[in-house]
């Protein structure tokens, strides 16, 4: 299926399954007025009734429901059809050595495809510092290669079993089994990561400011990038103030929005990385990484950062 055909965009910003963190969001290719296509924020939110923040005709569940995982699967069963895209802010795949089935040999020894790479390429990309020089470049039973590559090229992406985050892989490999096969991982499941977009859109420092410093300030700056992306994305259903005022919305319409970007822009994987970058190691490890990376996973993020100020 072409990427072309896809017109509607969900992102969820992954919490934990028994918390109150998880936000989805909604974005739809429709016509407007003038039978212009347009893209517009349909829904927005991190539980069902809250006020401005959209929705479909049906109705909602009964209560104030957080998307916990039956809500979120049944959301997801409501929504999801053969145009839509979903992407997740937390790792869709779990690192090589616990999907390993093989006798391990160790890492140093180890001989599957990506665990070499990450072993050759580790020590190249990344300066681990000088206080420890025995502590190891990688770890495959923590880290994926995806998480390695884009730390190199200036994106922080979260460990997929790092401290804080072993939870959310657990709960996404869940629900991608759950959601199997009507979702599959890089056809229409995309692991995203909204902070990586931001910083590649509009640069490390608007990234920034989106998170951090005073409060009012903070809202100010989700709202300029919420009216810098693209021609400008409609809201006619939702409230702007309700998305900016909640980290995990914003995210959550991050993580749709990237979703319309790799349907619309032809992403291609880590390839993209070895496009117009300055360091030919990022370059070449990209390239070596690019047989062996649609098992491991990656995070998909604009491979390169508007001209736009930051």
């Amino acid at each position: 299926m072409s990427r072309n055909a896809f017109h509607r965009f969900i992102g969820i910003d992954l919490g934990g399954g028994r918390g109150k963190n998880t936000a989805v969001a909604r974005l739809e290719v429709r016509q407007d007025a003038q039978g212009q296509l347009r893209l517009g924020v349909a829904e927005a939110k991190v539980r069902h009734g809250q006020r401005g923040t959209g929705g479909g005709s049906e109705p909602e569940p009964d209560g104030d429901a957080l998307f916990r995982d039956a809500v979120l699967v049944a959301y997801l069963d409501r929504w999801v059809d053969d145009t839509t895209v979903v992407g997740i802010n937390a790792p869709l795949t779990l690192p090589p050595c616990i999907r390993c089935q093989l006798r391990c040999p160790t890492v140093e020894r180890c001989e599957v495809g990506v665990v070499m790479w990450m072993r050759e390429w580790a020590p190249r990309l990344l300066d681990r510092g000088r206080s420890d020089p025995h502590k190891p470049s990688v770890t495959p039973y923590t880290q994926r290669a995806t998480e390695l590559l884009w730390l190199a090229a200036g994106v922080r992406p979260r460990e997929t079993l790092g401290q804080g985050t072993g939870p959310l892989a657990a709960r996404a490999a869940y629900l991608r089994r759950n959601l199997s096969p009507r979702l599959r991982l890089h056809e229409n499941l995309l692991e995203v990561h909204p902070r990586a977009t931001v910083e590649r859109l509009f640069g490390a420092e608007s990234e920034r400011r989106a998170r951090l410093g005073e409060t009012e300030q903070v809202w100010e700056t989700r709202k300029d990038i919420l009216a810098r992306l693209g021609d400008g994305v409609a809201f006619d259903y939702v409230w702007p103030e309700v998305v900016v005022r909640n980290t995990h919305v914003f995210h959550a319409v991050i993580c749709a929005y990237t979703s319309f970007l790799w349907a619309h822009q032809g992403w291609r994987g880590p390839s993209d990385l070895a496009d117009g970058r300055d360091d030919p190691s990022i370059a070449a490890a990209a390239l070596a990484l690019e047989d062996r990376w649609l098992d491991d996973g990656w995070i998909w993020a604009p491979p390169k950062r508007r001209s736009s100020s930051s």
